[in-house]
């Protein structure tokens, strides 16, 4: 447990299976609205495997708010970053934040935190997903598909890893960090994905044009 005003706990022992269902019925799996071949998310039982995905959660009162939300992503990022890892490989890090109680009214509440957190916690090279039954978060090859959909509404946090270039590659703050940590990767283009090589030279011409504009 955290050692703070909001201090996450362990799940139960039903939301544990519940949890452990969904990821292994849903995220481990392939699905045709994904876009691509391969699983929802490839690194999910890789990281089960290593017992390196964990979960915790967050209690949630009526009274709360946004503001409360927002402390929920910062103890996951905190969490995160305190948790002793099974594994050394970093890509395979995953730390979820469950809020079984929460109500379907304020399943609002998990996007804005999401998108209010964000530049700060890709700044720090980590990534933040938002899961509830209702998101509308699509895949980033299918923008038809809401990928994130979860059976209670979770966060989940991660060390940024290569192929966040489809998620940071539209936004130049994003983009910047992304360069910053990833971008050694592209000085040999012919081993990468076509499509990731594409995405990071947009990127990088939009942000140069955008950096000469600003002088």
């Amino acid at each position: 447990m955290l050692e703070n005003d909001y201090a996450l706990t362990g799940p139960t022992d039903e939301l544990l299976v519940l949890i452990d269902n969904w990821l292994g019925d849903y995220i481990t799996q392939p699905h045709e609205k994904l876009g691509r071949n391969g699983p929802v998310c490839p690194f999910v039982e890789p990281s089960r495997r290593a017992d390196s995905l964990v979960l915790y959660t967050a209690d949630w009162q009526p009274e709360f708010g946004i503001s409360h939300m927002l402390q929920v992503v910062e103890r996951a990022v905190e969490g995160f970053n305190a948790h002793e890892w099974n594994s050394r490989n970093l890509n395979l890090h995953g730390f979820m934040v469950a809020i079984p109680d929460l109500p379907r009214a304020a399943y609002g509440l998990i996007d804005e935190a999401h998108l209010l957190s964000k530049d700060r916690v890709v700044r720090s090279g980590l990534m933040l997903g938002q899961f509830h039954p209702e998101c509308d978060e699509s895949a980033a090859r299918n923008i038809d598909f809401p990928v994130n959909r979860s059976p209670v509404p979770l966060f989940a946090v991660r060390n940024m890893a290569l192929h966040d270039i489809l998620f940071l590659h539209d936004n130049d703050s994003w983009f910047k960090e992304y360069e910053r940590r990833q971008g050694r990767h592209y000085d040999e283009p012919d081993r990468l994905y076509p499509e990731f090589v594409s995405l990071f030279q947009s990127a990088r011409a939009r942000l140069a044009r955008s950096q000469e504009q600003a002088k």
